[in-house]
C-alpha cells in the first residue's frame, strides 16, 4: 500500500525526514504523518512530488519490487564565512539520486553567507573526494590545521586561494597547495 512506502522511505531516510518532506509538499507534518500512517488518504497530485523528494519513481511507490533510493551520509556543517573546525561523523544518511551514490561522495550543511548568492545558509551541498578540484570549482577544505568550510577554489604555482563568492565582508583564504585537501562540491539540494 502507498502509506506503507510513503511510511517505509520516511523511516529510511532518518531524522527530520517527516518535516523536511512537509516542506517540500507545502504540508502540515501533522499530515504527512497521517498519510504515512494510513490514517489520511495521499491525495495524487502530492504523489509526483513525494517521489521526486525521495528520488524515486511514482512506480515505486505503487510496486513493491521496484529498487528504492540510494543515501550518503551527511558529516556536518561547513562553514560559509570564517572557518569551522573538520566534522567526519556521520549525522545522518539522505537520499541522492542513483548517479551520485557511489565512493567518495558525501554531504555537508552550509552555514553562514560567504557564497550567496549560489550558496545559501542551511543548503545541504554534495560533496566528491574523487573528481579533481580545478580552477573555479567550489569546494569543501579542510586543511592540515582542522578548518574546514566551501570557498571557490584557485591554484596558481602551489599557492590555493580559495574564495568568496559574496565579497561582501569576507576575504579570501591563501594556503600552500600541500596543505590542503579538497572534496569539488557537485550539487547544492537547497530543497532537503
Amino acid at each position: 500500500m502507498l502509506y506503507q512506502k510513503l511510511n517505509k522511505l520516511l523511516e529510511d531516510y532518518g531524522r527530520g525526514g517527516q518535516r523536511r518532506l512537509a516542506e517540500f509538499l507545502n504540508e502540515t507534518p501533522t499530515n504527512v504523518n497521517r498519510y504515512a500512517k494510513g490514517k489520511r488518504e495521499i491525495p495524487t497530485s502530492l504523489i509526483p512530488k513525494i517521489a521526486e523528494f525521495f528520488n524515486v519513481s511514482t512506480d515505486y511507490l505503487h510496486d513493491i519490487n521496484t529498487i528504492k533510493v540510494k543515501q550518503i551520509p551527511l558529516i556536518g556543517i561547513a562553514s560559509c564565512g570564517v572557518p569551522n573546525q573538520t566534522y567526519d561523523d556521520i549525522i545522518e544518511y539522505i537520499p541522492v539520486p542513483d548517479k551520485l551514490a557511489r565512493d567518495g561522495v558525501y554531504a555537508v550543511t552550509a552555514d553562514g553567507d560567504s557564497m550567496l548568492p549560489k550558496i545559501s545558509h542551511g543548503d545541504i551541498v554534495i560533496c566528491d573526494k574523487e573528481t579533481p578540484c580545478e580552477n573555479g570549482n567550489i569546494v569543501h577544505y579542510t586543511t592540515n590545521d582542522g578548518e574546514s568550510g566551501l570557498k571557490k577554489f584557485m591554484c596558481k604555482d602551489g599557492i590555493v586561494t580559495l574564495y568568496p563568492l559574496n565579497t561582501d565582508g569576507f576575504t579570501p583564504i591563501i594556503v600552500k597547495e600541500d596543505e590542503l585537501r579538497c572534496a569539488r562540491a557537485i550539487k547544492i539540494m537547497s530543497d532537503l
